[in-house]
């Protein structure tokens, strides 16, 4: 996987925890 798609990556799950908590 290439260093941008990580970063998307964090990105959503960053998101994801913001949401949920």
């Amino acid at each position: 996987m290439t260093l941008n798609q990580w970063n998307w990556i964090s990105v959503g799950v960053a998101l994801i925890l913001f949401i949920l908590l």
